[in-house]
């Protein structure tokens, strides 16, 4: 899932990480909110994450909060054999490491 959130939010799609059933119980900036400190709470690097204290003020508050970087643990579909290519946290794109497994 912190690939695909994390992609649309790049994207400026998050709102499609919602189940549409709920849009009109709910604010879309308070969605947005929430998908964006969820993508803070995965950073690579521990000391970017906001502490749980941070959290509740950054949900609780409307400033402005930081981006979030690419997320230190992610997942994608590899459509061409139906398996999960998992890619491990790494200073560096070519520095990544690549495992396989079956699809989930």
């Amino acid at each position: 899932m912190d690939t695909k959130a994390w992609r649309l939010y790049r994207e400026g799609r998050s709102m499609e990480l919602v189940d549409t059933t709920i849009f009109e119980s709910c604010y879309m900036s308070q969605i947005l909110r929430s998908i964006q400190v969820g993508l803070l709470c995965v950073q690579q690097n521990p000391d970017d994450r906001p502490t749980m204290s941070s959290v509740v003020l950054m949900l609780g508050s409307e400033g402005t909060l930081p981006l979030p970087k690419q997320p230190g643990f992610f997942t994608e579909r590899n459509p061409e054999n139906e398996s999960v290519v998992i890619l491990h946290p790494a200073r560096t794109t070519q520095e990544s490491q690549l495992m396989t497994s079956p699809s989930l």
